[in-house]
C-alpha cells in the first residue's frame, strides 16, 4: 500500500501474488509460455489518477519485483493483463521491463494484452 504523507491519504495499493489462476495458465499456455507457481507470479497495482505520471510506480516497481527474487519468483505476469488501448499503462509496463506475450479478451470482451517480466 502507498500512503502519500502527511496526510495519510492512501494513493496506491502494489499487488503480488504467488498463486496463478486457472484462466491465466490457460492464456498464457495459447501463448506457448508455461507458468507455473513456483516460478511465476501475478502483479497488480493501482495508483490514484492524481499521482500517475509522478515516478511513483516506476520508484515502487524495483522492490515488488526484489520481492518476487526473494520469493524464488523469476517471472511476473500482469494481474489480468492490460487493456489493449491503455497505452499510458503499457508504457509504464514495458519502461519497467516487461514484454507483451499475447492478447485476449476481457470478460467484458475487451482487446487485453499479457505481459510478462522477466528478472
Amino acid at each position: 500500500m502507498l500512503e502519500a504523507v502527511p496526510s495519510g491519504r492512501i494513493v496506491g495499493l502494489l499487488e503480488l501474488s504467488l498463486a496463478l489462476t486457472s484462466a491465466d495458465i490457460s492464456r498464457y499456455q495459447e501463448a506457448g509460455i508455461r507458468l507455473t507457481e513456483t516460478t511465476d507470479c501475478r502483479f497488480g497495482p493501482t495508483l490514484a489518477d492524481d499521482y500517475q505520471g509522478r515516478g511513483v510506480g516506476t520508484l515502487a516497481f524495483p522492490l515488488v519485483a526484489d520481492v518476487a527474487r526473494r520469493l524464488g519468483r523469476t517471472r511476473i505476469i500482469l494481474w489480468g493483463g492490460v487493456l489493449a488501448d491503455n497505452a499510458r499503462a503499457i508504457r509504464y509496463y514495458e519502461k519497467n521491463g516487461f514484454r507483451p506475450v499475447g492478447s485476449f479478451a476481457a470478460a467484458d470482451g475487451m482487446p487485453s494484452l499479457d505481459m510478462m517480466f522477466t528478472s
